[in-house]
């Protein structure tokens, strides 16, 4: 993830600045005083990863590696350094000058960003389950940088074929109430407000895009994986608006399956279909008071191994 390699960077330069001014004043390593012989202690997983990357750089079996090579391992554990940051993180682990460091020099250091990365994981993962749809929406209207945002994390969809199927269409009150004229007229209400049991005023809401995907006509392999890819597009859509405190609802229904609909968004229905509607807005009351997620199985119940 992104943010992951973010802050891990931010939080590995900090440590790689410091190793800078410490390598500058300390004639010894403060570090070799530690014990950290991997064989007296069980390493994590991310500890095993490093000491596998380390030993493929560690070419010559001698069980360290130049500075030449610690950048190149760095950005193997997704750490991104510059070539300064590098080497002043050399400077500082191998503070006796020997030109070379061992694993077990490496080793504190890395442990300590790993750990720091894993607040920055944990904040991620609070978003992912956190998520819910919100049905209310105050009046005021979200900014485009944050739609764009949206839009840009929604392309970065899993996408096996890198035919970017998804197509992102923002609509305005105009059409909105074009949409709402079209709902009355063939009397199909696309979504109710459950709370309040009373069809949903859609002028009301003040944010609208349009999700369509690609058809392939005569392959429905290919047209359901890109449908498959658009649906992951619109989770991550929705992912960027939680974590800027944008509630969304996704809508379907079906008017969204008429021919006036596709019309009035401008989608040819013969080459893409409408996959359905984003509505996003600030949600009234603050997303704390969005609708609790209703789940009936725990992840003992849906998470199986096999021999």
């Amino acid at each position: 993830m992104v943010l992951f390699h973010t802050t891990f960077y931010a939080y590995s330069a900090a440590l790689v600045l410091l190793g800078s001014s410490l390598a500058q004043g300390f004639s010894t390593n403060p570090m070799s005083s530690l014990r950290t012989d991997s064989k007296l202690y069980s390493l994590s997983a991310e500890q095993e990863h490093a000491r596998e990357v380390f030993s493929k750089w560690d070419s010559d079996g001698s069980g360290s590696i130049s500075s030449s090579e610690l950048g190149d391992m760095l950005r193997m554990l997704d750490i991104e350094a510059t070539d300064e940051e590098a080497n002043a993180l050399f400077k500082y682990l191998d503070s006796e000058g020997r030109g070379e460091i061992q694993f077990e020099q490496f080793l504190p250091w890395y442990s300590d960003a790993t750990e720091a990365s894993k607040e920055m994981t944990s904040t991620i993962q609070s978003v992912l389950i956190g998520r819910r749809t919100v049905g209310e929406f105050d009046q005021t209207p979200v900014q485009d940088d944050v739609l764009k945002r949206a839009v840009e994390c929604a392309i970065a969809a899993p996408n096996r074929r890198m035919s970017e199927p998804w197509r992102f269409i923002k609509v305005g009150p105009e059409t909105v109430k074009k949409f709402a004229e079209l709902n009355s007229k063939i009397n199909l209400d696309m979504e109710t407000n459950e709370k309040e049991k009373k069809v949903v005023d859609w002028t009301t809401i003040p944010g609208w895009c349009v999700v369509t995907s690609k058809l392939t006509p005569g392959d429905n392999t290919i047209e359901m994986e890109d449908f498959k890819s658009t649906c992951c597009a619109i989770q991550n859509f929705m992912l960027s608006m939680w974590s800027e405190g944008i509630g969304t609802k996704w809508t379907s229904g079906p008017v969204q399956k008429t021919p006036e609909f596709a019309e009035l968004c401008g989608v040819d229905a013969t080459k893409e279909k409408v996959v359905g509607c984003i509505w996003y807005g600030f949600a009234s009351g603050g997303l704390v008071n969005a609708d609790p997620k209703r789940r009936k199985k725990s992840v003992d119940d849906v998470l199986s191994s096999i021999p």
